[in-house]
């Protein structure tokens, strides 16, 4: 999973917004670091451009190591591979902190021509350069590197044991099972979990199973609920009963992965598992609740079931339909849809829902029903009278079931005013495979309505699927977006401002910003809220045990604030608390943002770090989709 925008939506980057010369100018602040302001807006300027010959190449070789540092910084943001070259001599230079940089930026560019290199700093008598070396040499994903990296499982630095287990969980090297294996009872805890987690890219599970299953009663929840996240990933049976164990602990996390294992292995000679999961509803965690009730959406939680279980089971999927959590509300009818126990007229019940979120998982469930019966039900949502998100949903559900009524209402919502809902008519199109409506398609994209970049992608993507590449490439070329009236206005940094205080229906949550490393994302949040934009937003999306995330205007997954901003990729990692930016692809943040609510070492690198929760993590553990964002306090 990736904190990412509506998957379906803004596929391409559309580079709006922050690129102004006095807005880059300050993405860096020169006096602070040490060197004249000058080169800090030559270096900030060179970075948003993606121009890495000129400038950039000639502050690689400054005699101002902070300015070696910086420029390295921004050529590993850049992500060109014909810079790896430029880059490994730094490797070698006398400032620890240019190594460090060039370092993360040849792991940031994941080119393996840099493996070498990198291997020759493994043992760098700086040790961050050292653990960085470590990591970058997993994010290369060049096997190659295994055998340099499995030494450092027994480091005495439990720092290098972990970086050494998360690069191996990138490498995925079988070759490195005995040695994972070895070390799955690390006496430390940090260390442990990410030697479960490497293990679960390797599928073995006559040796891997057992030896995780034990990890299901350690003393720490983490290692716990790691250890039931690979052992889903094994996808055997060996692990079934382990993970029936697992939905009896403590910790809703382990429970949420234990459901999660078992979605994975699907076993469907499995007697135990829907009642288990019917049980599991009752737990009072909305967390686990809203993933029990999806697991029992899939046929093979009842494959095997006797006729009590599957009886107790509906009758607690039925109990929560009215659920204190609507995310919950929406699953337990999205499975009995899916079950096809519940009728048409049942599902037109639950589509008044006060929850937009519980009646747009209806929506979506009503594509699983046979077409005749799903479509009237569909087409009602697409009228403007309804909310955005819920037009867009049945849009997209339309498109498979290929009927004529369906097409033709996706055709006119073409037209239709919101840019959002013509991409979703877009999708709907490319899914029901329509070659007819190419020319609408192409009319569409011609239209300034859909300047946004989330439906033009969309109607690009729907040419690709129904014409050929070369037209959508035409059409694109043809009809190039305007970018000028998305440039926000420029905006001064403030060196007073220190975080935020969030105000949620749930609670209060404060954070530190990282102002040095993401000056730019800093600064653009900050505008935002003083503008009180984020006042009164919805949290779109909830996974349990992974992110929560907001700033969405639209509450739909796809909106933002009419411009994107450049990745400030840095050295920080996904620990719990962790604020990043959300993404349609690299450089396309605007407004969205999450918290991870666990440690997420995939998303290290690839997403933007800007904050770091200090107070309010129970807050974060407690919201659920559909609770809102009343206030956003900037402090100082």
């Amino acid at each position: 999973m990736t904190p990412g925008r509506r998957p379906s939506l803004s596929r391409v980057a559309w580079l709006v917004g922050l690129a102004g010369l006095a807005v880059v100018a300050a993405a860096f602040p020169g006096r602070a670091a040490g060197y004249p302001e000058s080169v800090a807006r030559a270096i900030a300027i060179a970075e948003d451009e993606r121009r890495v010959a000129g400038d950039l190449e000639r502050f690689l070789a400054d005699s101002d190591p902070a300015v070696r540092a910086r420029a390295a910084l921004a050529v590993g943001r850049i992500q060109d591979s014909t810079t790896v070259a430029k880059l490994v001599p730094l490797l070698k230079d006398g400032s620890a902190e240019v190594r460090r940089e060039a370092v993360f930026a040849l792991g940031q560019i994941r080119h393996a021509s840099a493996r070498a290199a990198l291997e020759g700093r493994l043992e760098d008598r700086d040790a961050e350069t050292a653990l960085l070396s470590i990591e970058a040499l997993g994010k290369l994903g060049d096997k190659a590197a295994t055998r340099r990296v499995l030494p450092f499982l027994s480091d005495s630095d439990p720092a290098r044991r972990g970086a050494a287990a998360v690069a191996l969980w990138r490498l995925a090297d079988s070759t490195a099972l005995g040695p994972l294996l070895e070390h799955h009872a690390d006496p430390d805890p940090e260390v442990r979990w990410r030697v479960l987690y490497a293990l679960e890219k390797i599928t073995a599970p006559d040796r891997v199973v057992l030896t995780t299953a034990i990890h299901l009663a350690d003393a720490e929840p983490l290692c716990r609920a790691h250890a039931a996240r690979t052992l889903g990933r094994q996808k055997s049976r060996r692990a079934t009963a382990y993970l029936l164990q697992a939905l009896a602990d403590p910790d809703e996390a382990v429970v949420v992965n234990g459901i999660r294992g078992l979605q994975q292995i699907a076993d469907t000679t499995c007697t135990r598992c829907a009642a288990a999961l019917g049980r599991a509803l009752d737990h009072p965690h909305p967390y686990v609740r809203v993933t029990a009730a999806s697991a029992l959406a899939d046929a093979w939680a009842w494959a095997a079931a006797d006729s009590a279980a599957r009886s107790g089971a509906l009758t607690s999927l039925r109990a929560h339909l009215t659920d204190r959590d609507a995310a919950t509300r929406g699953a337990a009818a999205a499975a009995l849809i899916a079950r096809r126990v519940m009728s048409v007229a049942q599902a037109r019940e639950r589509l008044v829902d006060s929850s937009l979120f519980a009646r747009v998982a209806v929506v979506r469930a009503l594509s699983s029903l046979p077409a005749a019966e799903a479509a009237p039900l569909l087409l009602e949502r697409l009228t403007a009278d309804r909310p955005l998100l819920e037009r867009m949903t049945a849009a997209e559900a339309l498109g498979p079931l290929q009927l004529r009524a369906a097409l033709d209402a996706l055709r006119a919502g073409l037209a239709d005013s919101s840019a959002l809902f013509v991409a979703s008519c877009a999708s709907g199109l490319g899914a029901a495979r329509d070659t007819a409506s190419v020319p609408a398609l192409v009319r569409a994209y011609a239209k300034a309505a859909v300047a946004d970049v989330d439906a033009r992608s969309s109607i690009e993507d729907a040419l690709r699927q129904l014409a050929r590449p070369s037209l959508a490439d035409s059409v694109a070329k043809s009809h190039p977006a305007s970018h000028a009236a998305a440039r926000p206005a420029d905006f001064a940094d403030d060196p007073s401002v220190r975080g935020a205080l969030l105000v949620t229906s749930r609670g209060d949550i404060e954070w530190a910003f990282f102002r040095r490393e993401a000056p730019q994302t800093v600064k653009n949040f900050v505008r935002l809220a003083e503008r009180g934009f984020f006042k009164g937003s919805v949290f779109h999306r909830v996974v349990p045990d992974f992110v929560i995330q907001d700033g969405d205007p639209t509450g739909t997954g796809s909106g933002g604030p009419g411009y994107t901003i450049r990745c400030e990729y840095n050295r920080i990692r996904y620990q719990a608390g962790m604020v990043g930016m959300a993404l349609s692809g690299k450089d396309t943040g605007g407004s969205q943002w999450f918290i991870t609510e666990s440690p997420q070492p995939h998303l290290d690198g690839r997403y933007t770090i800007f904050a770091r929760v200090l107070r309010g993590m129970d807050v974060v553990r407690s919201i659920v989709q559909g609770d809102r964002l009343l206030d956003v306090r900037i402090l100082k």
